[in-house]
């Protein structure tokens, strides 16, 4: 993969980004992804979620995205969200989701980052009736909050919907999008405003589901609801 070309176009991509909440970039299935997939769970062992392990890092290495994507973001944060953070200010995480897992579907949130990127290294087919984990998103879904307070009691209010029949409720008034990545382009949202949950994971699935969350600046305080949640995950 060309990585300059790959990201020739992304000023359009992140104008679009900012128009519908949301935006495709180009497919990866170009990279030894079979290869990324086995040496990243070689290091997440038996967890779903770990943050920014050595083969982690090195596929995001290979994308660049510290160098193409990560800037270009930052001048949006500034120039439209007044974000006042560091470049830094990322959070990035690899999410594994086996076969018949149930405790990860439905849990609908938003992010405490400014932009969230999904990034497909392994979707498996399904042999028989069932889903693999399909992305469900609500961009646009609240506007932006404007202070912690509002981030925290709008958390409280949305987790009503973090249920199948919920969900079916939440998508009468508002536009719902769904990703099953099988063409593996990345899909970058707005998180703070992008209500988002997963499908099952069916037991009729080939394999487990592997998934790189990018997160780029929060907003909020250093020991806001996000830093808290986090905290609580990494423990």
């Amino acid at each position: 993969m060309n990585i300059e070309n790959y990201w020739h176009d992304i000023d359009n991509r992140i104008y679009q980004l900012l128009d519908n909440g949301y935006v495709k970039l180009p497919s990866i299935n170009s990279l030894d992804l079979d290869l990324f997939a086995d040496n990243i769970i070689n290091e997440m062992g038996p967890l779903t979620f770990k943050e920014l392990g050595s083969n982690h890092k090195k596929f995001l290495d290979i994308l660049e995205l510290d160098k193409y994507l990560a800037p270009k973001l930052m001048e949006v944060a500034e120039n439209v969200f007044n974000y006042k953070g560091d470049l830094l200010n990322q959070y990035h995480i690899a999410r594994k989701v086996e076969p018949g897992n149930s405790s990860e579907m439905y849990r609908a949130h938003f992010d405490s980052h400014l932009f969230t990127m999904v990034i497909p290294i392994k979707i498996p087919d399904v042999i028989e009736d069932g889903t693999s984990g399909d992305l469900i998103y609500f961009p646009k879904a609240r506007k932006t909050p404007k202070n912690e307070i509002i981030n925290f009691f709008d958390k409280i209010y949305f987790k009503r919907f973090a249920s199948k029949s919920g969900l079916e409720k939440f998508a009468i008034s508002y536009e719902k999008k769904e990703d099953n990545f099988r063409d593996y382009e990345p899909l970058l949202f707005v998180g703070n405003t992008t209500l988002h949950t997963n499908h099952p994971v069916s037991k009729s699935c080939s394999s487990y589901r592997l998934t790189l969350l990018a997160h780029f600046f929060d907003p909020s305080p250093k020991y806001g609801v996000g830093s808290l949640l986090r905290l609580i995950r990494n423990r």
